[in-house]
């Protein structure tokens, strides 16, 4: 999501005014979904001033937390000796191999034993 907010970040800065037409198709590339997107911009353009990529950055957070609970369940060790299996999927440049780089490296830390495997339909 880093990697997210920093193009997002560029692309804000390096232009005089918010296209709120660009800024929605950001939100949406960047994979947070057409509804999501359009109460970011439409909260953004409800500021009644010119708006900074902080602002932007901040509204999408604020967002994006209200969606998950802050009480969210820790993940439980299975008590079938099954593996766990994660999936991750998303669009190109999102930072699914870093946040999966990420949590193996917590799940080790935490003392899981862990295998990762990767199939990518494309990579440039």
């Amino acid at each position: 999501m880093a990697g997210f907010f920093k193009k997002l970040i560029n692309k804000i800065t390096n232009t005089a005014e918010i296209d709120w037409d660009d800024l929605e198709a950001e939100l949406i590339t960047g994979d947070l979904g057409v509804n999501l997107s359009l109460e970011i911009v439409s909260e953004l353009q409800d500021l009644g001033r010119k708006v900074s990529a902080e602002d932007v950055v901040e509204t999408t957070r604020t967002k994006l937390s209200a969606l998950f609970p802050e009480d969210s369940p820790a993940l439980q060790p299975r008590t079938d000796d099954k593996p766990a299996v994660l999936l991750l999927v998303g669009v190109n440049g999102t930072g699914k191999t870093t946040s999966t780089a990420k949590l193996g490296h917590l799940l080790q830390s935490q003392g899981y034993s862990i295998l990762l495997a990767a199939a990518d339909t494309f990579r440039a």
